[in-house]
Parts: structure tokens; sequence; C-alpha cells
């Protein structure tokens, strides 16, 4: 299955079809944040319940199951399936990083800032970019509770940080430049 965001006539929506071709779906859901490590359910958030909370649904379609209570957006599940991890407005309106456990029991929080989305869970730990200057990449070691700078960041980081399946590679993006030109053409028609 192939799932995507496409805007028909103005009205944006997520959209499943088959690999193998076909008509698209329209799901039940306003955006995708991540499937669970099975693959059998789909993470998002939604205002659906007058707040905006984590919500998960069979990946084949079927009822969504509200997964967070106080709030929450951009989720992942840990890669041993026992957590769900996602972000939520914290100190100064900085996105931080809690925890739920997928079998039952009270949300925690694990980092207080978390820029744009960029944090990647492995089973050590969890690598991330703090909403703090100078920018760089760090790490939260589960075992030692430590955190450590793994990286600076020379410019601003943007969306996106993913860690390799091995562990071994760490993606990110950057704003080389950010500018704007300005053009008079005479004569246009």
């Amino acid at each position: 299955m192939i799932y995507f965001r496409y805007n028909p006539g103005g009205k944006p929506g997520m959209y499943v079809i088959s690999s193998e071709g076909g008509r698209p779906k329209r799901l039940d859901l306003d955006d995708l944040d991540a499937f669970s490590r099975d693959g059998k359910w789909m993470y998002f958030g939604s205002n659906r319940g007058g707040e905006r909370q984590i919500w998960k649904m069979p990946a084949n379609g079927g009822d969504a199951v509200q997964m967070t209570r106080k709030g929450g957006g951009r989720a992942m599940e840990s890669p041993d399936g026992r957590y769900l991890y996602y972000l939520k407005k914290g100190a100064g309106n900085k996105d931080s990083l809690w925890r739920l456990p997928l079998e039952g029991g009270e949300e925690a929080q694990v980092l207080e800032s978390v820029l744009n989305n960029q944090y990647a869970a492995i089973d050590r730990g969890i690598y991330f970019i703090p909403d703090s200057k100078p920018f760089s990449v760090r790490f939260l070691n589960f075992d030692t509770g430590e955190v450590m700078i793994i990286a600076s960041i020379p410019r601003e980081p943007v969306w996106g940080l993913s860690v390799s399946p091995d562990g071994r590679s760490l993606l990110y993006s950057e704003f080389e430049a950010v500018r704007s030109d300005l053009m008079l053409v005479e004569n246009f028609r």
C-alpha cells in the first residue's frame, strides 16, 4: 500500500492506494504521523475530540482509537513497540517530548525541548535537536540518563531527523541560505 497526502479541489486529506494501482481511497484522518513497528496501525494527530490528541487507526482502515488524553502530536512508536513518543507544547511555547506506555499507564516527559519534530528513537536512546542556540544534535542515553552533544550544527536546522536502521548514520536538514530576490520585469505581457 502507498499512503499519501493529496489536495483535490482544495480539500486536503490522506489517501491510500494499492502499490499495484487502482483508485485511491480517502482515509478518515487529518494527517499521518507514523506507522506502528509491526505495520498494523497508523498514528495521527487530530482535533476530532475537540482538543488536539494522538489517535491510532488500523492500517487497513477501521475505527480510530484515542491514545493521549492531555494533548500531543507528531507521534512515533519506540523501536521495541513499548512506548509512543510525541510532542506537546511546553514552557515558552516550545515543543517538549513525551512518552506513553502502549500497554497502559501515565505519560511522562522525556525531553524539555525539541526543535521542529527533530527526534529519532532507537533502542539505546533518543537523538534530537533542542530548540536552543547554538544548534546541535544531541543524544539522550536511556541507560545513564545523560545527554551528549553528538555534533554542532553551523546553520539553522529545518524539519526532519532520522537514524539509519543499523544506527551508524544520522540524517538531518538545515538551511544553507535564507534569502529572496526582488525583480522588476518591464514590458511584461
